[in-house]
């Protein structure tokens, strides 16, 4: 079975409740956690990832939480799946540093590259804003 990990399901729901709460107060990552039923623990080091890819901005003190690091119009699901799963590749032939011993003579790259560039165009096409 093709599917994505929780971790990216988790950032997807995690980012939809922050945007609809998206406003000039940081948003507490606890009350995130809870809205989507997501441990607190795993969505931190989710942001955390977000936050290296400029997805959210975290704020430190008694006021801290999280804000979008820019609109949600402008985060495309692709670039949430990227940081989430560490890149889209549907077959490891499609990574580029993983050279393919068979490459020369593979029929089925082809039809791989061809799905991987349909789903990743599908996504960028996607924003955060537009599954909200």
């Amino acid at each position: 079975m093709l599917q994505i990990t929780k971790q990216t399901e988790y950032a997807i729901r995690g980012l939809q409740e922050l945007s609809r709460r998206n406003g000039a107060e940081p948003v507490q990552l606890r009350l995130i956690a809870a809205k989507c039923e997501v441990s607190e623990a795993f969505l931190a080091k989710i942001f955390q990832m977000l936050g290296q890819a400029g997805i959210v901005k975290s704020h430190r003190g008694v006021k801290g939480g999280f804000n979008l690091g820019r609109p949600a119009s402008e985060i495309s699901m692709r670039d949430i799946v990227e940081v989430s799963e560490g890149g889209i590749n549907l077959n490891q032939c499609l990574r580029g540093d993983q050279a393919c011993k068979q490459a020369a003579d593979c029929r089925v790259a082809p039809l791989w590259a061809k799905a991987q560039n349909a789903l990743t165009d599908t996504l960028e096409c996607t924003s955060l804003a537009d599954v909200l």
